[in-house]
């Protein structure tokens, strides 16, 4: 496992240029793994409608986003990451003894509060554009 500590930034894993892999799926997400030290969008239908136990257990952490292209997913990406790299420092991950999860350190939520908004706004433009 990644410490988080020593990691200096978080790998950004993109999505193909020019076209639309979040349309395929039922809902749409950009998710932090703060084990591993990876920020990616991704479309889902196992998972739409129930947690998996890796975001439950504070190990992932994910935001619906609308199903947009991937060019704009990328750029999603971008915009946050400098957030999802503070939290990736402000976190320890606790993997035994029981229970697992995250320990969440001061400045943490602000960074949770700032990609919240940043996927809200998202939102909001993707419904106020014109189709």
């Amino acid at each position: 496992m990644a410490d988080p500590a020593e990691a200096k930034e978080i790998t950004r894993q993109y999505l193909a240029q020019g076209e639309s892999d979040l349309k395929e799926g039922k809902a749409a997400f950009v998710s932090v793994d703060l084990v591993h030290g990876r920020i990616r969008a991704y479309a889902s239908v196992e998972y739409a409608d129930i947690t998996p136990v890796l975001v439950g257990t504070g190990w992932h952490m994910r935001w619906p986003i609308p199903p947009v292209d991937n060019d704009r997913a990328n750029g999603l990406i971008d915009a946050i990451a400098d957030h999802a790299e503070n939290l990736f420092r402000m976190i320890s991950v606790r993997d035994e003894p029981d229970p697992c999860g995250v320990i969440l350190y001061a400045g943490a939520g602000t960074c949770i509060d700032e990609i919240q908004r940043r996927c809200a706004e998202e939102w909001k433009t993707y419904y106020e554009a014109p189709r």
